[in-house]
């Protein structure tokens, strides 16, 4: 199958995805970049393997949004057919041509998205974000990412009047074999060593992460004298007011590490216990399948995508109310008295990531694409 993905950038972990799906004999692989890379991240220029490339283009600001304009998006479906084409996000410019051109040439697509309706947009906004979901009325198909999205794009199509469209549960994935075998590397705290129990957070220091919960949650967990440790990895404006917030002797127990490159992340995972992601808003969160591919439990809120499939309460972690510093103390808390569960944890973390290998990934993407094939011949032939 000729396959045509047109997504905004290539991110380390997309690009994992896509270099298994070009490996598939099955399936004949070609991507196009919106934008080299988005202005609030740190993977500097990425190199393009020879099934993709960045389109000419630019992007305008838009109530919080990165709107894409990029002109040749049309001339590069129109010279390059697929037998189907992927269009992830339906905001752009650049989406709702591609979206409409395919549309109107009766040409077989499927939208891929996180969940939608996040921010708030006023009226004008929402009616903007209304409009432009319409196009999704021709699509064959719906890749959302995750169970929660899953839901909110079924809600979305029953409104659209186009109930009948196959939406699939299709997560993000990565690579995680580095992940795994640096887990073997590691040296857990339990009750029978006096080290530490160690929390790690990995991603960018912004309000949307609940970053500012979390230095809040482990403060109050080290006044009370339990023996923790807190590593954050990642970058962000609110990096110097975080490090301001934090008592002296609670300074101590926090390490700040910066951004650091994807290659170094799994010997910084291996180097921690447990992993949390306080996030007011994620539409998936990738750093959860690196989590429990580590062998690590979880403690994520009920709006990271990713708690909602990898994170089985009392099992390998906790699933918390979002917004909620109370909620992250009392799951942190609970390792710090209960060292002895973290193994326990640990291994059902590393089961569950079984859900998300690369190999089930392409398995997952051939089968909607096939579907979405059948489904558009279908409804061509009844038209």
């Amino acid at each position: 199958m000729k396959i045509t993905f047109l997504t905004v950038m290539p991110s380390p972990y997309v690009q994992d995805l896509f270099a298994a799906l070009n490996d598939d004999p099955r399936i004949d692989l070609r991507v196009l970049y919106m934008e080299q890379e988005a202005p609030d991240t740190h993977w500097g220029e990425q190199e393009m393997p020879s099934y993709a490339k960045v389109l000419p283009g630019r992007w305008i600001g838009f109530h919080g949004a990165r709107i894409h304009i990029n002109p040749t998006v049309r001339r590069e479906l129109a010279n390059h057919p697929a037998d189907l084409v992927v269009v992830v996000g339906y905001v752009g410019i650049t989406n709702q041509i591609a979206m409409r051109y395919l549309s109107r040439r009766n040409l077989p697509w499927v939208f891929w998205g996180e969940i939608p309706g996040f921010q708030s947009r006023g009226w004008f906004g929402s009616k903007l974000r209304s409009i432009a979901q319409r196009a999704m009325k021709s699509a064959s198909g719906i890749a959302a990412v995750g169970s929660h999205a899953v839901r909110s794009y079924s809600e979305i199509v029953t409104k659209l009047k186009c109930s009948d469209i196959p939406i699939h549960n299709i997560p993000y994935h990565c690579n995680m074999s580095d992940y795994i075998e640096a887990a073997k590397t590691r040296k857990p705290s339990n009750s029978t060593n006096s080290a530490p129990i160690r929390f790690l957070y990995c991603g960018q220091l912004i309000k949307r992460k609940g970053v500012d919960l979390l230095i809040e949650a482990f403060t109050r967990l080290a006044e009370q004298e339990k023996d923790v440790r807190l590593t954050l990895a990642g970058e962000g404006p609110l990096h110097e007011c975080l490090k301001a917030s934090l008592p002296r002797d609670v300074a101590e127990k926090v390490t700040f590490l910066g951004f650091r490159p994807v290659n170094d992340l799994p010997e910084i995972f291996a180097e921690s216990d447990i992993f949390i992601l306080p996030s007011r808003h994620d539409g998936w969160g990738v750093v959860v399948n690196q989590a429990i591919a580590a062998g690590m439990p979880v403690i994520a809120t009920d709006q990271v995508g990713a708690a909602n499939d990898l994170v089985i309460p009392n099992e390998n972690g906790f699933r918390i109310p979002a917004e909620s510093s109370t909620a992250i103390y009392e799951a942190m808390n609970h390792f710090a008295c209960h060292p002895e569960s973290i193994t326990k944890y640990a291994e059902r973390s590393q089961q569950i990531a079984e859900i998300v290998s690369m190999d089930s990934a392409v398995n997952d993407w051939h089968c909607f694409f096939k579907s979405a094939l059948d489904w558009h011949r279908k409804n061509r032939e009844l038209s």
